[in-house]
């Protein structure tokens, strides 16, 4: 649900509210006057909601899915409706379910908040600091200068947050230590198009970080798109850590730099990643698991296991193939060689 420290809903809105301007339609007049109250995922979608389906593999999520209605294309109507769900037919669901959230759900700024920010007595904030309405800072907390801090934000006791960094959206742990320059709870990467032209996906959830986290300098960690992106405990990100939307972290994870985590990616607990390794979206990486430094990770991986290379794989294939590939190497160098010589 829409969390309303960041969030203002604006909703119940008809569906003839949700769909004006739209290139959608809807099969039957008397679902006009639907009342939507939020948006959400299919998958676990509740009455009241508007939710999307973009594709044949999101089909399986409608048995989990209670919403009023949902943005779909007249291929996949039949299948919505089924499920007494109210289809609106569109050729860009994806597109159209974000412009939707736009119209139900908008941002709390930071001079337009309600509500004076809660900071501790024994808080040290810089002068040139902004901290937003109804922001919660605890006692011991150290914000340095040039930092913006969103409405609604919370910040656990004893935690550090260095110069030029910008949180919203977002509830820290105690003891946490952001470094300079790092963004923390901004809009996720997300691109769609529909009839007027290109759509920034909106994004409406929240960051979620636990205690003792290391957030590296240049660091970001997007909030969730729906829903939140999630930093357990003792989580070590180092500089320059890309942390996509809707991605989950567990405990205890250390994170090198120049590594990127593609949108809604699970990560076990106690998961080692060296420097610049990449992760496709949707993957799953088990507990205690380590992926070597340049991997490209596009295959889930289990728990226990060292992965490598680009495609990564089990990282003792990944040394045989290797070798092969040297041994090939060797062998065409020599037949060269005696080609040359003779």
């Amino acid at each position: 649900m829409l969390d309303e420290r960041f969030y203002i809903s604006h909703g119940p809105l008809s569906l003839s509210d949700i769909i004006e301007g739209l290139k959608a339609e809807l099969l039957d007049p008397k679902f006009y006057d639907e009342l939507i109250t939020h948006a959400a995922p299919c998958r676990g979608a509740k009455v009241g909601s508007v939710t999307f389906l973009n594709s044949k593999k999101d089909l399986s999520n409608l048995s989990e899915c209670k919403a009023t209605a949902c943005f779909v294309s007249d291929t996949f109507a039949k299948d919505v409706g089924q499920e007494h769900i109210i289809p609106i037919i569109t050729d860009t669901p994806r597109a159209h379910f974000s412009r939707a959230i736009t119209k139900l759900t908008s941002r709390r700024e930071l001079g337009k908040s309600e509500g004076a920010a809660q900071i501790a007595k024994t808080a040290n904030i810089h002068a040139s600091a902004i901290i937003g309405a109804g922001a919660i800072i605890k006692s011991g907390v150290r914000i340095g200068p040039n930092v913006v801090i969103g409405p609604g934000v919370v910040i656990g006791e004893h935690s550090q947050i260095q110069a030029g960094a910008v949180i919203e959206c977002a509830v820290l742990g105690s003891h946490c230590n952001v470094k300079p320059n790092a963004v923390i709870g901004g809009r996720g990467f997300g691109v769609d198009s529909d009839e007027a032209g290109l759509v920034d996906i909106a994004h409406i959830g929240c960051v979620l970080i636990g205690d003792r986290v290391q957030i590296g300098a240049n660091s970001c960690v997007d909030r969730g798109q729906i829903g939140n992106t999630v930093l357990g405990n003792d989580v070590k990100l180092d500089n320059q850590v890309q942390i996509a939307h809707n991605v989950h972290i567990g405990d205890g994870c250390r994170i090198a730099a120049q590594t990127g985590i593609s949108g809604s990616c699970h990560i076990g607990s106690h998961v080692f990643m060296g420097g610049a390794v990449g992760l496709a979206d949707h993957i799953t990486v088990g507990d205690n698991a380590r992926i070597a430094a340049r991997s490209g990770v596009m295959h889930n991986i289990p728990a226990g296991e060292v992965w490598s290379g680009l495609p990564a794989q089990p990282i003792r294939d990944h040394m045989r193939l290797v070798a092969v590939t040297r041994k090939l190497a060797a062998k065409r160098g020599k037949k060269k060689a005696d080609t040359n010589d003779a």
